[in-house]
């Protein structure tokens, strides 16, 4: 209650007359929870891929099927029962997000639902796979992880080249073994971007081999940096012997600091790590395996990355698909890969990893076919409402875990919902799906995720603080939105031939991508309604906006 007080002087400051209006649909559409609401509209009955029954399964659908056997064995012998599948417009918005970042538009949430075929959910995955907001997505989340948190704001224009060069390996869905290998063996010059991940590292043999273990290997070998890990079997010689594969990779004519229109990278014949404290020289050695020949002719990079990228290597399939599931699932099937055994007794959970990075080789490091594959499972289809007593352990994946939305989806579907009918730099719908095709970003953007950026974490806590809530609040980005004399969308849903009802219905279609309960809809409707002028009803329309963006329920993918 005490939050809400403070929401109330807020909202008084800025609504006037609507500020207690606006204080109950807060409270209506969920501020305080990420559970949604429930909803007594009738929706379609759920169906996932499994319940269509293809004449000829796919390897994917096989492997979805076998992923669902797997995780329902383990739920069983833990004596939990899963949570109902997500109705459509649930599943419609948790897909959207995940594979394109952003929210659907109101015409698609209409489509959807109103599609009665029951392949209708695989269809809108292979759809959303196929369009040209994945890459992007993709490219920024993968710019997010490859870089440092923090990383210098003075590389903002490599940092674009970066996303650009991601961007269009993931539009051709390059293997994921050779887009790992080309970034990884990349000499800068012309190339600009893939380099920055070296840079943004110093070229620092430790600090490249400590990002690499961990993005491509899924272990935290950093442990091991100063002395033998202390929680799992990786000794001291191992991370350096990793380092030394990096020794000989040196920027000549880069000075530390200085802008430059090209960074350069070669690899020398000279170099190499010792132990800290010492002057014993490591020599190179694949984690697990066996030190590289010393005769060997070609660059140490290029060995590491054949060793890293082979269809044998364990760690690499591991590691790719474990990111996969925590991408879409808020939580990888395993927390780390320090200390897996092959020998031992597997968990369900090794198990399905297991499985299913064999099936990632198989289908040639198919990244599109693995977020398929996931997809399409039943586990990613549950709903994030669970009407037990206590929720079930997040490792036994039998409830959807609710995940914030990064900083980028919150800007880009602001933008796909209402972009202002004045459009400067990047304030189109156009710039929003193709930033990656410009080296010069737009700067509202990069400003607005530069404040927006919460501290590190786990993707399922909300890590924002008070003041990224106020900026949502009371920021720039939201009013130019919201404001009843900019935003197309209020502009549309203003027309004379709809009625009070009608428009709450389009405000919560593009909003939360579903349709408002009749209690949502009479208190919206009503609010609305006190306006006794045109420019009173516009801005009644204006602060319901406001309030369902602010929402938690928005706030959240499920």
């Amino acid at each position: 209650m005490r939050w809400l007080v403070v929401v109330h002087r807020i909202l008084s400051r800025r609504l006037l007359v609507h500020a207690p209006l606006v204080l109950a649909m807060l409270a209506a559409v969920a501020w305080a929870s990420p559970v949604l609401a429930d909803t007594s509209e009738p929706v379609q009955k759920s169906t996932t891929a499994a319940d269509a029954a293809p004449a000829a399964e796919p390897p994917s659908a096989a492997m979805a099927r076998r992923i669902d056997e797997l995780l329902a064995q383990g739920q069983a012998a833990a004596g939990v029962t899963p949570a109902p599948l997500a109705d459509d417009a649930e599943f419609l918005r948790r897909a959207s997000l995940d594979l394109t970042g952003v929210v659907p538009r109101a015409s698609e949430v209409r489509e959807f639902l109103a599609d009665e075929d029951p392949a209708k959910r695989q269809a809108l995955i292979d759809r959303l796979l196929a369009s040209s907001s994945h890459p992007t997505h993709m490219a920024t989340t993968w710019r997010n992880r490859i870089l440092p948190t923090g990383a210098d704001p003075s590389r903002a224009r490599e940092a674009a080249a970066l996303q650009k060069w991601l961007r269009t390996r993931f539009a051709r869905n390059l293997r994921y073994d050779n887009l790992v290998g080309s970034l990884l063996l990349t000499n800068g010059g012309d190339e600009l971007g893939p380099a920055l991940y070296y840079q943004s590292h110093d070229v620092a043999p430790e600090k490249v081999a400590a990002s690499a273990a961990e993005l491509f290997l899924g272990v935290k070998l950093q442990c091991a940096q100063c002395h033998d890990h202390p929680f799992a079997d990786w000794s001291q010689r191992e991370f350096w012997g990793l380092a030394a594969f990096f020794a000989r990779t040196k920027s000549p004519g880069n000075t530390p600091g200085m802008m430059q229109a090209s960074y350069k990278l070669v690899d020398v014949d000279r170099g190499d790590v010792t132990l800290p404290e010492s002057e014993e020289v490591v020599p190179p050695k694949y984690p697990r395996g066996d030190e590289l020949a010393a005769d060997d002719s070609a660059s140490r990079r290029s060995q590491l990355v054949l060793w890293l990228t082979s269809r044998d290597n364990r760690y690499f399939s591991r590691a790719a698909v474990n990111w996969a599931w925590g991408h879409l699932f808020g939580e990888g099937l395993v927390e780390t890969l320090d200390e897996l055994d092959d020998s031992a007794e597997m968990t369900t959970n090794e198990q399905i990893l297991d499985e299913l990075a064999d099936h990632f080789v198989a289908s040639k490091f198919d990244l599109q076919q693995l977020w398929r594959t996931l997809a399409n499972t039943r586990a990613y289809q549950l709903s994030s409402r669970f009407d037990g007593e206590k929720p079930p352990a997040p490792a036994l994946f039998a409830v959807m875990l609710p995940k914030p939305l990064t900083p980028e989806q919150l800007y880009d579907s602001f933008m796909r919902l209402a972009p202002p009918t004045e459009a400067p730099y990047g304030w189109n719908g156009a710039a929003a799906n193709n930033m990656a095709a410009m080296l010069d970003e737009d700067p509202n953007r990069v400003e607005f995720v530069r404040r927006m950026r919460p501290p590190p974490g786990e993707p399922t806590e909300y890590r924002a603080g008070t003041l990224q809530a106020l900026m949502l609040m009371n920021g720039q980005t939201t009013a130019r939105v919201t404001a009843p004399q900019e935003s197309r969308l209020l502009g549309a849903i203003d027309a004379p031939f709809l009625s009070d009802a009608e428009r709450v219905d389009a405000l919560f279609l593009a909003t939360l991508s579903r349709l408002p309960s009749p209690e949502e809809r009479t208190l919206f409707a009503e609010a609305i309604a006190e306006g006794s002028t045109p420019a009173e009803r516009r801005q009644a329309l204006s602060d319901s906006f406001w309030a369902l963006l602010n929402s938690t329920e928005f706030a959240f993918n499920h």
